[in-house]
């Protein structure tokens, strides 16, 4: 999504030509997918467009969509974070039910089984 900005772009002879050049300015700031007035052909020759708008104002447009690009990256990056933490939690709760699951497996068949009779393995000798 791209943040509103007001950019002048200059004054045109036609309302095609001012048309063309917002298109323009909105794919410079939001990329190829933003929203336009006509359709996007990657194929056009370039200098029909850059005669509408300026070098100048072309730099300050790249300039402002880099800045989008660095706002969107820290939430990017947190969204990885809080994924990864999620994943991590999912796993810690995995073991946790498996090791309770066992727990109460065993507690099952010590009261099915009865009491029982604990040995040692250890021959008396060792001791």
């Amino acid at each position: 999504m791209c943040k509103k900005t007001r950019i002048w772009l200059g004054t045109f002879e036609t309302v095609e030509g001012a048309t063309r050049a917002y298109d323009e300015a909105v794919r410079l700031m939001c990329g190829t997918r933003a929203r336009t007035n006509f359709p996007y052909n990657p194929n056009a020759s370039q200098s029909s467009s850059s005669k509408l708008l300026s070098a100048t104002l072309t730099a300050k447009l790249h300039r402002c969509y880099m800045a989008s690009l660095q706002m969107t990256r820290p939430s990017i990056h947190r969204q990885s974070l809080r994924q990864q933490e999620e994943e991590q939690e999912a796993k810690r709760n995995w073991v946790f039910k498996k090791v309770k699951d066992h727990i109460e497996q065993m507690i099952e068949e010590l009261l099915h089984y009865g009491s029982i009779e604990l040995c040692s393995v250890i021959p008396p000798q060792a001791l």
